[in-house]
């Protein structure tokens, strides 16, 4: 049907109706709040909240909870014999379970015996201060050490000192072996060398001249545990066999070199002392597993040691604390 162009010339455009005119003005105070969140381009997403970084007092904890959890650990392997044997002793003092007689091993001691089957060699002692150099290197880089805090700067030399020297010991002073140890032991040597080099820069640097004095006492702890390596090696490649130690700084001690290591981190957890404490936990914690862990081998020694040379020879000298212990 043609359009009828003459009414449409007498068309006119009528204005809006009231209720079309308030429609088309509508006040910003009737638009829903809601609606004034949507962002102004409707395919533009808005970037995420940046992370918040972690408390700084967060890694000092889990350091600690570390260092204490592996002590608590190694209590627990010493009090159960089934584990101490097959876990604890290693090098000369390592034994075997005895084996029972016409009884089928448990599940539990089958899967324990595997478990202590997994060996490394003895010299593989040498990659703890490996690992403990190559730690102190990267942290000196990454921390920008020729920048940092003194008492930083002195701790972390202490401690690369105390690296270098037990590598050349290791180098030195290690004798061919078959000797093995538990590769769980390894990897906790491995663990504590990587997280002793990061706890001594995870606290608030205090005053380096609080504890200056400590610092010759660390390095006197480093000269005579290396006196008792020396002397170690030259009984053991001197003579044939085992011999009784009886070295003359230490003549009432049977592992002084244990002492000596306890001693140089305890040294070391003061020096590193944050601003307002006596001591740096972190490390504190550190030395609490050295001393943990230390404290069971010596008690293995002393038992060796009684059972190759006798009670009456051995029976009344201490193991690592002068008249005490």
């Amino acid at each position: 049907m043609p359009l009828n162009t003459h009414a449409v010339s007498h068309l006119r455009l009528q204005p809006l109706p009231p209720l079309a005119r308030g429609c088309a003005k509508i006040s910003p105070a009737a638009i829903p709040s809601c609606c004034h969140t949507l962002p102004s381009r409707p395919h533009a997403l808005t970037p995420p909240a940046a992370m918040a970084p972690l408390p700084p007092t967060l890694l000092p904890a889990l350091l600690r909870a570390l260092y204490l959890t592996a002590s608590l650990l190694i209590l627990v392997i010493q009090a159960v014999p089934a584990l101490r044997t097959r876990f604890l002793a290693y090098g000369p003092r390592a034994t075997t379970p005895p084996a029972q007689e016409n009884q089928e091993p448990s599940a539990l001691s089958r899967a324990l015996d595997f478990a202590a089957s997994l060996q490394v060699p003895h010299h593989f002692f040498t990659h703890f201060y490996v690992t403990s150099v190559a730690c102190s290197l990267l942290w000196a880089w990454q921390m920008h050490v020729w920048h940092a805090h003194r008492q930083q700067q002195v701790v972390w030399a202490l401690l690369l000192l105390q690296g270098l020297r037990r590598v050349l010991e290791s180098h030195v002073y290690t004798s061919a072996s078959k000797s093995t140890m538990s590769v769980a032991h390894w990897l906790l040597g491995l663990l504590f060398y990587i997280t002793i080099n990061a706890a001594i820069w995870v606290e608030t640097p205090g005053s380096a001249s609080a504890n200056a004095l400590l610092v010759p006492g660390v390095i006197t702890a480093q000269m005579l545990q290396h006196s008792y390596h020396a002397y170690l090696y030259r009984l053991r490649t001197e003579s044939k066999g085992y011999q009784l130690p009886s070295h003359p700084m230490f003549p009432n001690l049977l592992c002084p070199h244990y002492t000596c290591e306890v001693v140089i981190y305890a040294l070391l957890s003061l020096i590193a002392a944050p601003e307002g404490s006596l001591i740096n936990w972190t490390v504190a914690c550190g030395t609490i597993f050295v001393a943990t862990n230390l404290g069971v081998t010596a008690v293995g020694t002393k038992e060796w040691y009684m059972a190759k040379f006798g009670a009456d020879k051995v029976g009344s000298r201490k193991r690592m604390v002068p008249a005490m212990w």
